[in-house]
């Protein structure tokens, strides 16, 4: 098999690990400090994040949310999010995942509530399931979105006086995943590399917009310049 092939084989794999830790392990949200990336790591972060490391190291450079930089000698980095909305998993809010990016090769994003997951290489892009056939709608697709709307009660009423309607799913990297399917996806605050890399290149083809403090992406550009002139009001 290819390297992107093996590559990919490998995070699936971890994945599924990863959904049956969530089953099977005992103390899953236990703190665990603050990591790398400034937020407070819990048990399950560490654990996923481990799980990677073994598989992963044997293909790049390490670069996580909670450890921070692992040098192996290579050339190329993996950008690992371990748990991609790690307040609703331990919400019991089934919108969570894992988000991993093989530099310049191959993105990988995984909902680990559902199984369903996202794959681009240079040569493919694939939507599918670990369990079953996954589920894709063709009815509407005019709903935004809106990463952390809590805390930006101003763009809400924007939204809200131009009738559009949005969701707040609460997972950065899996929101700009179904985005593809969506009226346009909007994230205002701190952006980091581990949120936002693996989805970046699976939907590159979409049309994106990114300040020091705002990402909005569409699959339409009318849409995006839409989006955002209203944000901008």
């Amino acid at each position: 098999m290819s390297l992107e092939n093996n590559f990919i084989d490998a995070t699936l794999c971890c994945s599924l690990k990863i959904i049956r830790a969530l089953h099977e392990e005992l103390n899953l949200f236990e703190a665990k400090g603050i990591g790398y990336g400034g937020d407070r790591s819990l048990n399950i972060d560490l654990i996923a994040e481990k799980f990677f490391i073994e598989k992963l190291s044997e293909f790049g450079n390490i670069f996580s949310e909670e450890a921070g930089f692992i040098d192996n000698g290579k050339d190329k980095k993996i950008i690992i999010d371990p748990i991609d909305g790690s307040y609703n998993v331990s919400n019991h809010i089934p919108y969570f995942g894992t988000s991993i990016y093989f530099e310049n090769t191959a993105a990988v994003v995984v909902n680990l509530s559902n199984g369903d997951y996202f794959v681009k290489t240079n040569e493919t892009r694939i939507f599918d399931n670990l369990f079953r056939k996954p589920f894709i709608s063709t009815f509407r697709h005019d709903v935004i979105l809106f990463e952390k709307a809590y805390q930006h009660p101003e763009i809400v009423a924007k939204l809200a006086k131009h009738n559009l309607k949005f969701r707040a799913p609460g997972a950065l990297s899996l929101s700009l995943c179904y985005g593809e399917s969506s009226k346009a996806v909007i994230y205002k605050g701190g952006i980091r590399e581990f949120d936002i890399a693996a989805a970046k290149f699976y939907n590159s083809e979409c049309f994106w917009h990114i300040e020091d403090d705002l990402i909005v992406m569409s699959p339409k550009e009318e849409d995006l310049k839409e989006v955002l002139t209203i944000i901008k009001e």
